[in-house]
């Protein structure tokens, strides 16, 4: 909903788990409505909003960042139509195809100069708010040819042909205790292809956090069960181990280029799972080439290796 005064609220039945789905989604309304961001209030995590999908399955940046932008197009279009029959418009009579928007300014593509801010327009047809829809879809929801609107049009017949994914590739090298076979990682590098990153340091933070989960379940996380009751038996971070920030080396990320014009109307893909999806194997692999050992049972403690028959 955008009002006359200059600030929008964008709402959507999304949900933040500390992956940054209300900072990227504010600069997401921001960016479509040419508003400062800070004129931006996004709303989430209530069911009586737009409805949205759940945060996993890697589509929720993707499908959420799309409803907003398309609703922003909403609006867009809407205080177009009241431009061109508005006689006090500079663009009056102008054809609705013809007319373009940007940072909050409608204008003729064909002569910028020619145009006014949508505040104007809303304070002389006394608008005080106006509101736009917008449905994103993800995936199989959007690839086909009639709904692939922004993919190129000789070959949008091709739409439906396509796999969609994220891909990446995690790097590392490990340092393995001859004799007492320990595993410590200390070096890490994880490069990702996912499409149109929306906010590079919030990707970055997820990737990151991915990679570390994936570290620790190849090298120390593992629940154990009591054999006669299967209860739980570290239930507690004094028994259920997990990697502390001495277990962890500086990591580097990089993020590959990539337009995808198929997978959603912002060309967005999911890094919730690749982030950790290759972590234990990179790991593994790593370890094989330290000491000529292939091992295959998580997580990868001190007594596997030492079982194993390290060479001396």
């Amino acid at each position: 909903r955008l009002y006359a005064d200059g600030h929008a609220v964008v709402q959507a039945g999304a949900t933040d788990l500390g992956t940054g789905t209300y900072t990227v989604m504010t600069q997401v309304a921001a960016d479509s409505l040419g508003l400062p961001i800070e004129k931006i209030r996004f709303e989430l995590g209530d069911t009586n909003l737009p409805t949205a999908p759940n945060s996993g399955g890697s589509v929720a940046a993707g499908t959420v960042s799309s409803s907003i932008f398309l609703a922003a197009q909403d609006v867009w279009q809407k205080l177009i139509k009241v431009a061109v029959i508005d006689k006090k418009s500079p663009l009056y009579k102008a054809k609705p195809e013809d007319v373009t928007v940007e940072k909050g300014r409608l204008f003729l593509k064909k002569d910028p100069k020619k145009g006014e801010l949508f505040g104007e327009l809303m304070k002389r047809g006394e608008l005080t708010d106006i509101e736009g829809m917008g449905a994103g879809k993800y995936g199989s929801g959007y690839e086909d040819a009639s709904a692939a609107k922004n993919a190129d049009p000789t070959q949008k017949d091709q739409a439906g042909q396509h796999s969609m994914h994220s891909f990446g590739a995690h790097f590392c090298e490990v340092r393995v205790d001859m004799d007492l076979g320990t595993i410590r990682v200390s070096k890490w590098v994880s490069v990702i292809g996912a499409g149109r990153v929306l906010n590079a340091q919030t990707a970055r933070s997820q990737i990151i956090g991915g990679a570390i989960f994936g570290i620790g379940s190849v090298l120390m996380e593992a629940t154990e069960r009591d054999v006669n009751y299967s209860r739980y038996t570290n239930a507690d971070l004094a028994n259920y181990h997990v990697p502390v920030n001495a277990d962890i080396p500086d990591m580097t990320v990089e993020f590959v280029e990539e337009h995808d014009p198929y997978i959603n109307a912002m060309g967005v893909k999911g890094i919730g799972e690749i982030a950790l999806v290759g972590v234990a194997a990179a790991v593994a692999n790593a370890v094989y080439h330290a000491t000529g050992k292939r091992l295959r049972d998580l997580p990868l403690t001190p007594d596997k290796v030492l079982m194993a028959g390290l060479p001396t």
